[in-house]
């Protein structure tokens, strides 16, 4: 068995309990990137930022403010392998001086984790008589970039709900961190045997939650390119959604042309919508529980 390369675990505890300046350092030091080539790396994504900037920001004597700042912080997040808004909402609220930030958090967003590249997705979603989601089962297909890669790191912020996380196929669940102030839930996915480059692996794992959420929608967002997603959507077949529709939209928040549309609700309970060569962005699917249904007149949309 490998041993755990420690500032891994460093990494997934500030990436829960900060300070960002710390998280960020960590996350460059498992990256295993100088500042000159995360300047590089930045620059060609169109997002220029000062190698003097980067040390300020993990050194915790700056920290990103301005709205081009932000901006390279969401590319800095994907070059260093990190969830959509990892090291941001590490942030806290802006400072007052008006400036103002992204924090448009996905409920539904996980890291595909430093050597993996993630190839497919599966999310299948069970939905209450309430409309709110009761679980999810997802099914991740991952190929490795580099030798040895033994876990795949889940953060996912769940609200103020506590969902039960299990293991299905292929890996088993780690150490497990949350931080019950912001609802995120950070926790280790550990393969069955590690795999080398070029090799893939899939893995299933199931959210359970104690009781439904409030929200009458699921989604995932993308950093990088996914060449096939499907959600599947499982209304209980006696009460079926007053409307379901599916959505998509740009790494700029902006809703997609023709990207929301009625999804068909079969006789059975069944939605499902599917994206091929899809993101970076964001693609999903919301619905309205039926008016008669159960607890939805208290919980609203």
């Amino acid at each position: 068995m490998l041993t755990i390369y420690p500032p891994r675990e460093e990494l997934a505890d500030l990436l829960v309990t900060g300070p960002f300046a710390d998280a960020l350092r960590v996350a460059i030091q498992v990256r295993g990137l100088s500042l000159e080539r995360l300047q590089h790396r930045l620059k060609v994504r169109g997002a220029p930022i000062s190698v003097t900037a980067l040390s300020y920001w993990q050194s915790g004597r700056r920290r990103p403010e301005r709205p081009e700042s932000l901006m390279a912080l969401t590319h800095l997040e994907n070059v260093l392998g990190l969830p959509d808004t990892a090291l941001s909402r590490l942030l806290g609220p802006p400072r007052p001086r008006g400036r103002s930030r992204r924090r448009e958090l996905s409920s539904r967003a996980p890291w595909d984790g430093s050597g993996l590249m993630l190839t497919a997705q599966h999310d299948r979603v069970d939905v209450a008589p309430c409309g709110g989601v009761r679980g999810i089962r997802s099914r991740q297909v991952m190929q490795a970039s580099s030798a040895n890669v033994d876990r795949w790191i889940l953060c996912q912020e769940t609200g103020s709900a506590q969902p039960a996380l299990t293991a299905v196929r292929s890996c088993r669940v780690g150490r497990i961190a949350r931080e019950r102030t912001n609802g995120v839930l950070v926790a280790e996915l550990l393969f069955d045997e590690p795999i080398s480059a070029g090799e893939s692996i899939a893995i299933e794992y199931e959210l359970i939650y104690p009781h439904p959420t409030v929200e009458h929608t699921h989604f995932r967002r993308f950093g990088e390119r996914v060449h096939d997603y499907v959600l599947e959507i499982k209304f209980p077949a006696e009460s079926p959604p007053e409307s379901c529709e599916q959505f998509a939209s740009g790494p700029a928040g902006t809703e997609m042309p023709g990207g929301a549309r009625p999804a068909p609700v079969d006789e059975g309970g069944y939605a499902h919508a599917a994206a091929l060569d899809f993101g970076p962005g964001l693609y999903g699917m919301r619905w309205t529980a039926a008016a008669n249904a159960s607890g939805s007149s208290a919980q609203g949309k």
